[in-house]
């Protein structure tokens, strides 16, 4: 009995262990399998309908309820598939990026994955995603040129961004991811070699010293780092020694800069070869600023510049118009220096035709001050203009009612010596009559005469030292003048004898006597 048992239970037993593998290995699987298996057939078309049934197939499969690896190759599948989508339906990348999430947490990130979500997150416009993503798992993307690509694609994106909002050391540090992936580095622009320099031109402006120094220390090792060169950032650092460095020892650095900037290079292009020249034109009038500033750094009363200074001067002011003739600094430093040392009348002179040269260039001199001081100069005149206006007020006095004969026939004795050096003008032969002035009309009549008498001088005794005669003759007078105008009420007479003195000692300045 026990043997007819076992013959029939374990056959029984045998035939349900077999149908239960089966159904466990081969019909369930074949449940999930059959609509994956479909679903990859599809992913190769680019036709939307195709790519949505193989959607649909995945999601099946995945309700299936396959487990381990074989689940995550069909989330794998059905990621893929949503990215694809998107390109039609860009809602798709974030179903695409959340599946690729939870294959991620349940088996780690791997080559395929890693590449796909790079994909995605750049799809999705998250490009600091993507550039997170490529720097934790560049071991695994590195040998992929479409992974490469896509992180450039996207610090490309980031570095354009930073540099909109001026942030420097954003855009400089993504643009130099880009050339570390080697990929699409034509699309970084020239400009971006010049965004420290930017950036620490800026700093000098805004008066942060500290900032733009560290600015174009970066430029420089920037620059040397990619073998270009360093003339730009060195200038840089020059200008932020300006103000406290030693001028001669500026003045050697600014000849190496012009040294190292050379002539114009035939191989550049025309913006390069205009960036070049105005590089040049810079150094040259700092050069040409820095020699005043290393005279005026000497001892008080150690003299004027010698002839081979002023040589040197010449050198410096010649260089400048090489480099850009229309360019009026060379004619506002030479002019203000040669009008400051000038030793008489025609040196003054050829100083304020220098500058006034400079005022026609295209880019001439503009400084208020400068053209107000060339107005003034022109408003005195030279020593013929000085007797002109002289001989007009010894006219002027002659035809004055108040003045004696006695005073009179002075005036005419004084103008009869200038016979000789022009007809001051137009002059009315008999007197205008008119009344007496109150007095402090004659107190205004004097402060005039003072002014007109000291225009009349300036030109001749601008150049005499303080102590000399005529200048301590013509300011003891101008003192009676004015002493004596203060106290008219007490007698007409002292003004007059105190004019007739000062018109009289004016005459003898501008018309010494030989001895």
């Amino acid at each position: 009995m026990t043997t007819i048992l076992l013959l029939v239970v374990l056959p029984l037993l045998f035939l349900t262990s077999v149908a239960s593998a089966g159904y466990f290995l081969l019909v369930l699987p074949s449940r999930w399998r059959l609509p994956y298996e479909e679903a990859l057939a599809l992913l190769a078309s680019d036709d939307r309908d195709a790519l949505e049934r193989a959607d649909r197939l995945l999601g099946q499969a995945v309700n299936e309820g396959p487990r381990g690896r074989a689940l995550n190759r069909i989330r794998f599948a059905q990621a893929y598939v949503r990215a694809m989508l998107g390109t039609y339906e860009p809602a798709r990348y974030a179903a695409a990026a959340t599946v690729l999430d939870e294959l991620t947490a349940a088996e780690g990130p791997t080559r395929d994955t890693a590449h796909l979500e790079l994909y995605v997150q750049a799809r999705l416009g998250n490009h600091d995603r993507v550039a997170d993503l490529y720097a934790a798992h560049h071991d695994l993307l590195d040998d992929r040129p479409g992974s490469r690509r896509t992180a450039a694609i996207s610090h490309l994106q980031l570095a354009t961004g930073h540099w909109r909002r001026r942030e420097t050391d954003g855009a400089l540090h993504h643009f130099d991811r880009v050339r570390e992936l080697g990929e699409l580095t034509e699309h970084i622009p020239a400009e971006v070699n010049d965004l420290q320099l930017v950036k620490g031109v800026q700093a000098v402006f805004d008066g942060r010293s500290d900032d733009a120094r560290e600015a174009f220390a970066d430029a420089r090792a920037r620059a040397v780092a990619r073998e270009r060169p360093t003339v730009q950032a060195e200038l840089g650092l020059l200008v932020c020694d300006w103000a406290d460095g030693d001028p001669a020892q500026l003045g050697e650095w600014l000849a190496r800069l012009a040294e190292q900037a050379g002539p114009d290079d035939t191989t550049l292009t025309d913006e390069e070869r205009d960036t070049a020249g105005r590089l040049r034109t810079g150094i040259a009038v700092l050069r040409l600023v820095a020699l005043p500033r290393e005279w005026l750094a000497r001892p008080a009363l150690s003299g004027a510049p010698t002839p081979e200074e002023f040589e040197e001067l010449r050198r410096r002011v010649e260089a400048v118009r090489e480099e850009d003739p229309e360019l009026g600094d060379a004619a506002l430093v030479d002019g203000l220096v040669r009008y400051y040392f000038a030793l008489s009348q025609p040196e003054r002179e050829q100083a304020l035709a220098t500058l006034d040269a400079g005022t026609g260039l295209a880019k001439g001199i503009l400084l208020p001050e400068v053209l107000d001081l060339m107005e003034r100069e022109r408003a005195l005149g030279g020593e013929g203009d000085a007797i002109s206006r002289y001989l007009t007020l010894v006219g002027e006095l002659l035809d004055d009612p108040d003045r004696s004969e006695e005073d009179r026939a002075r005036f005419r004795r004084i103008k009869a010596k200038f016979t000789a050096y022009g007809d001051p003008g137009p002059l009315p032969e008999g007197a205008v009559p008119h009344q007496r002035a109150a007095a402090e009309d004659h107190r205004r009549r004097s402060r005039a005469l003072r002014r007109r008498i000291e225009l009349i001088v300036y030109p001749r005794i601008r150049d005499l030292p303080d102590d000399a005669p005529a200048k301590r003759a013509l300011r003891d007078l101008l003192a009676d003048l004015d002493r004596a105008s203060g106290v008219y009420a007490e007698g007409a007479e002292v003004l007059h004898g105190a004019e007739q003195q000062l018109i009289a000692r004016t005459g003898e300045i501008l018309l010494p006597e030989e001895p």
